[in-house]
């Protein structure tokens, strides 16, 4: 069952899952603990990232072309606005069914119990085998390792602006960890950043440095932001609107 219905749906919240995912499959977005390139750009075109991802097949099965693998998921349901999709999967092995529903390799907190959370089949040994544990910061009973406390320091600077994807040696990312950016003035309205401006939101959207970033990449001078909250909008602009000057906008 997918949630797509626009707005706060499914695809909406994903960079966010995408970055908890990540924080226990560190090769989701290998290096970037705020998963950038996971999103959209302008108009709703997805990255190479999204466009790859099974969620977003299954929210836009049918769509502009877009189809779900119809071996591995059948459609059988869409709500009558389009809220609410359901996919049966298929192909599901019948030997680790089998496997998880063996008493015997249930786990209880006691013989008899009602209470058993139960436990993977071999088949998926090898990817519970990447995974690092999720954990609280606050939890003190367990113990961190310098790789949990570096992944951890990084989210935050990113996340904060005092970092962005592109720091580190060779990344030009500032000095003393600001962003190397000057402010220009402010805009209004979207239109008045000019036609050849190019979008992205989700963590692109969400700091100075993150922004500056995707401008960068994107081969633009000039960087537009839009914040609330965690996530944002980002706006590269290669050059500024015609006729504009310093406190026009």
């Amino acid at each position: 069952l997918v949630w797509a219905g626009g707005g706060g749906d499914d695809l909406a919240k994903s960079p966010h899952m995408a970055r908890i995912g990540n924080s226990v499959f560190r090769d989701i977005c290998p290096g970037d603990p705020t998963c950038s390139k996971f999103g959209f750009y302008q108009g709703g075109q997805p990255t190479p990232m999204m466009e790859e991802c099974l969620l977003y097949k299954l929210t836009m099965h049918g769509q502009r072309g877009i189809a779900a693998n119809e071996s591995l998921f059948q459609h059988v349901f869409t709500s009558r606005y389009g809220k609410v999709r359901i996919f049966k999967v298929r192909r599901v092995s019948l030997k680790s069914k089998k496997w998880v529903a063996d008493p015997a390799n249930r786990r209880c907190d006691a013989p008899g119990s009602w209470y058993c959370v139960g436990q993977y089949p071999p088949a998926l040994a090898p990817l519970i085998a990447r995974r690092k544990n999720f954990a609280q910061l606050e939890d003190f009973n367990t113990k961190r390792s310098s790789e949990d406390e570096a992944y951890d320091k990084e989210y935050h600077e990113r996340m904060s602006g005092r970092k962005g994807p592109s720091d580190g040696p060779g990344g030009g990312g500032g000095s003393k960890g600001r962003p190397g950016l000057w402010y220009l003035g402010c805009v209004g309205a979207e239109a008045l950043l000019g036609e050849e401006r190019t979008y992205s939101g989700g963590a692109d959207g969400s700091t100075l440095a993150e922004a500056r970033a995707f401008a960068k990449e994107a081969g633009s001078r000039y960087v537009a932001l839009a914040r609330s909250g965690m996530d944002g909008h980002a706006f590269a602009i290669p050059a500024l609107p015609q006729g504009w000057k310093a406190g026009s906008l």
